[in-house]
């Protein structure tokens, strides 16, 4: 097997994993593609011109994908960082509510002395 080819049956993989992502299997999914993306690199390096017809056909449908995993790489994480957000804000105000006292804020106070 080609690198050419055997890069394109990892970058298609790696498109149909993150086509399947939801919020069950996002773990596993994100460990899948940690894994596609090691191979991918570790496959790339190998690849050398002279390239047949074939292997630039398969090579120009690998750049298309590409442009569909990066926006779907960005799309999961743009997905994990709103679920950390809102960790964060259930976090505090669940505090908040069970220890409305804790945090006083003192921006507006001042000692004034007088002579």
């Amino acid at each position: 097997m080609s690198s050419v080819l055997l890069c394109y049956t990892i970058t298609k993989q790696l498109k149909e994993a993150l086509e399947q992502v939801n919020d069950e299997n996002r773990e596993t999914t994100i460990e899948e593609v940690e894994s596609l993306l090691e191979k991918r690199q570790s496959v790339l390096g190998t690849i050398k011109p002279p390239y047949t017809q074939d292997e630039q056909e398969l090579g120009k449908q690998m750049i298309a994908w590409n442009g569909q995993i990066d926006r779907q790489l960005a799309q999961l994480r743009l997905e994990i960082k709103r679920d950390m957000n809102g960790l964060t804000k259930k976090k505090t105000s669940a505090q908040k509510y069970s220890n409305p006292y804790e945090s006083l804020q003192y921006d507006g106070m001042f000692y004034d002395k007088k002579k």
